[in-house]
């Protein structure tokens, strides 16, 4: 799979909406077609300002839920006394998993900013480049594999590997087919006696583009001692070893190839950054002409020096995200067995999951879901909010996934740590990506599960909760785990960059959340909602 960064569109503020007054504010939507369907709200937070299911404290943030089990929308009245001037934003979270008929409700006035079109379509561009590379270690490479009791193919044989020598030169396919020569320019070796090589592209080398600096960079911070491969073995075991498929290479002696190559030459930084592609894990042939016969990770060397210090950061935390999906092919795909494979959405999430355990080690000031994905999602096109999780449409006209899928990747690290999060990487319970989420969060916390999770989240970042007051279980708080770092993360500093959606869509995405907020409530907020069938709503007061 493959990584690519690229910025998201933000801005404007939430508005008011509702009748108000000092005693309170009421606002009613028309409740044709909903049914008596029962819908209990209680208290969803432990010492918060939720004293009750009716009663707000005066100060902090307090959290109510109430879910609609039912098959057809629910219209909820809501009463909560004690305000004295609080927003209170109203989350409906779909947990089922299919589309729900999203009801009539007051939207506060705003106005949608559309994604940036040279951002979309930059996005996509990259996007449809890593599609073919993304399906093929998913699904494809299995077409292509040949079990070790299958007949043999005539190819040649890679069962062993000669040691490259620093200074030595060798030509590698890029992913279109083009033939790059490179130079071996840098060599460790990691713990585990695993040999890592930096090869650098011939024309990509000297002054003001690839330099020595620069490969050492890279290399140690990859191969160093509690490195980035460091980091991938303590948390998911080995990136290649023994398998049964005789034409893949062999599982022993494999070194690992960190390949820089100018991808696009066009003289500019970022859209497609990094790739692993399963491809270059078979023995070159007929049928795979295009393998390198290489455990080996991509690097776009434009990104590197002209992308300045952030194109530095995004390539290392790239090596990270990278690895990880090497590290999933191996484990699940060959290991497993195909059917094992993550969904794209998960297999996705886990990637970013690793950049955010990793990028305290690579660079304290950075972290992809602080820096990037949670931005990304409370922004891109008025919010990613009503995207499914378990749908990938990266960069499309609304929705971008790798916001959706990091941004929930990083609550779940930080709500459920490492543990976690090894337990979903070797997970073997169920084929099923949704069912293996779900039994990896029981497996830490056996009362809760991805619905309970979603909605948590939902609540977080659909009010933008403040971190200094956020109540345990939900937002993003300072995680020190293993040896791992996992930074703070304050939504409520994503405010001034949110432009809450000017139109009610016409249905809730499975899996999917959207917020509408309430300014400045004093006295008791009366409302009735209408919460949509398979639907939970969460009322946030701060």
């Amino acid at each position: 799979m493959s990584c690519l960064v690229l910025a998201a569109c933000g801005g404007g503020g939430d508005d008011s909406a509702g009748s108000r007054n000092g005693s309170g504010t009421t606002a009613t939507s028309s409740p044709t077609g909903t049914t008596t369907q029962q819908v209990t709200m209680a208290a969803a937070c432990n010492g918060c300002s939720a004293l009750g299911p009716h009663t707000y404290a005066g100060s902090g943030i307090g959290v109510w839920q109430g879910s609609n089990d039912g098959s057809d929308t629910a219209t909820v009245p809501v009463s909560i006394a004690g305000l004295t001037g609080q927003d209170v934003t109203l989350v409906l979270t779909n947990t089922s998993s299919a589309a729900a008929t999203m009801p009539p409700i007051t939207l506060a006035v705003s106005s949608l900013v559309e994604p940036s079109r040279t951002i979309q379509q930059a996005g996509q561009s990259a996007e449809s480049a890593r599609t073919d590379i993304s399906d093929f270690n998913r699904s494809g490479w299995a077409r292509l594999a040949t079990a070790a009791n299958a007949p043999r193919l005539s190819v040649q044989s890679a069962a062993s590997v000669t040691p490259a020598a620093l200074g030595s030169t060798r030509d590698w396919y890029y992913k279109d087919g083009s033939v790059r020569s490179a130079t071996l320019q840098g060599q460790w070796t990691g713990s585990d006696g695993a040999v890592i090589n930096l090869w650098v592209e011939n024309s990509e080398s000297g002054p003001g583009m690839v330099t020595p600096a620069l490969v050492s960079t890279l290399g140690s911070t990859y191969a160093r001692a509690g490195g980035i491969y460091d980091m991938l073995r303590t948390v998911g075991g080995p990136v290649w070893g023994p398998h049964n498929y005789n034409n893949l290479i062999a599982g022993s002696g494999q070194p690992i190839d960190l390949v820089v190559m100018n991808f696009d030459r066009n003289n500019a930084p970022y859209g497609l950054v990094g790739y692993f592609w399963a491809m270059n894990n078979f023995v070159n042939s007929s049928t795979t002409p295009l393998s390198n016969q290489s455990v080996s990770l991509y690097l776009d060397s434009e990104t590197l020096y002209l992308g300045g210090s952030r194109g530095v950061q995004t390539i290392l935390t790239t090596m990270a995200h990278e690895s990880l999906h090497m590290q999933n092919f191996y484990r699940r795909s060959i290991s497993m067995g195909p059917l094992y494979a993550f969904s794209t959405w998960l297999e996705e999430a886990t990637a970013m999951m690793m950049e955010d355990f990793a990028d305290f080690t690579i660079d304290p000031s950075y972290n992809a879901i602080r820096d990037v994905r949670l931005p990304d999602y409370i922004t891109y096109g008025g919010g990613s909010y009503d995207c499914g999780l378990t749908v990938w449409t990266p960069f499309s006209g609304s929705c971008e996934s790798y916001s959706v899928s990091g941004s929930f990747g990083g609550f779940l690290n930080r709500q459920l740590g490492l543990a976690f999060y090894k337990n979903l990487l070797t997970s073997a319970s169920s084929m099923d990506s949704l069912a293996s989420l779900d039994a990896a969060i029981k497996s830490v916390q056996p009362d809760s599960g991805v619905v309970d999770q979603l909605t948590r989240w939902g609540a977080t970042t659909g009010a933008l909760m403040s971190a200094a007051q956020t109540p345990s279980g939900y937002g993003y708080p300072l995680r020190a785990d293993s040896g791992f770092t996992l930074p703070a993360i304050d939504p409520a500093t994503l405010a001034a960059q949110r432009t809450l959606a000017s139109t009610v869509p016409a249905m809730l995405q499975a899996y999917a959340s959207f917020p509408v907020v309430r300014k400045a409530v004093s006295g008791t907020y009366k409302e009735a909602v209408q919460v949509p069938a398979g639907s939970t709503l969460s009322i946030v007061v701060q």
